[in-house]
């Protein structure tokens, strides 16, 4: 891993803004600016960022780890990270007063979220982008700052929401041990909620289960009672019979 070079680098401002589209204010996107300009628009122009949920909150991928990690902080225009991404390292200096991002890669088929397992650090194609090197209490407080901002979550964000923190609440009941709560959201094409399972074949690979609920209610508290109560009435083994989807 390639430690960021500090001495004399000037220090930059990290600003995180909530973008929703207005077509489909369910799913927004975090937009990262540097020193108030997208860092990355002569390069990558159009591309986006990833979802609140995914890059923001008490444990977000951006927050500086012992010895650093490298995380995708912008993504194709698809808005599928597998498409390709701008994953720099994320390292705290030795000192504890700065933050850099440094080294900054493409990946394909790697960063789904902002955190991906590239199996080789060094495989990712270099971008032609300068390092980064921010202020560590102003880094943090801008990332504690976004978070805490649920401007964006619209009715059914904050019902799938509620549904997932309801299931797994009850995940002993809901799930045997080889499967996972993967994802909760609102539908894409269909109306509803679609959950997403991963199943374990015990080597490491994983197939995946997808169910589809719907509710009468609006509410979101309502919604997701309704809804995980549905799903918890069923058996595990007639839970795709009666909800499942083709994927």
């Amino acid at each position: 891993m390639r430690k960021p070079r500090h001495r004399d680098q000037p220090l930059s401002v990290l600003d995180l803004q909530l973008e929703v589209n207005d077509a489909d204010p369910d799913r927004p996107v975090v937009r990262v600016l540097v020193n108030g300009n997208e860092p990355f628009e002569d390069v990558v122009p159009g591309w986006r960022g990833f979802d609140p949920d995914a890059v923001l909150g008490e444990t977000s991928p951006l927050l500086p780890v012992d010895g650093g990690r490298r995380v995708a902080v912008s993504r194709c225009s698809c808005t599928f990270g597998g498409c390709g991404v701008v994953a720099p390292l994320v390292v705290p200096s030795r000192d504890g007063r700065r933050v850099s991002w440094v080294d900054p890669r493409d990946w394909t088929d790697v960063f789904d979220e902002p955190l991906g397992t590239p199996a080789d650090d060094d495989e990712g194609l270099p971008w032609p982008i300068p390092d980064l090197h921010f202020d560590r209490a102003q880094y943090v407080a801008e990332i504690r700052r976004a978070s805490r901002d649920r401007s964006w979550e619209t009715p059914r964000r904050r019902t799938a929401r509620r549904l997932r923190e309801r299931l797994e609440a009850a995940s002993a009941h809901l799930l045997p041990p080889d499967l996972r709560l993967d994802s909760v959201g609102p539908g894409w094409r269909e109306p509803g909620f679609v959950l997403t399972f991963a199943r374990t074949d015990g080597g490491g690979d994983y197939r995946y289960e997808l169910l589809v609920l719907t509710s009468a209610h609006d509410d979101p508290e309502r919604a997701s009672e309704d809804m995980a109560h549905q799903l918890l009435a069923v058996d595990p083994a007639d839970r795709v019979q009666a909800f499942g989807r083709p994927l």
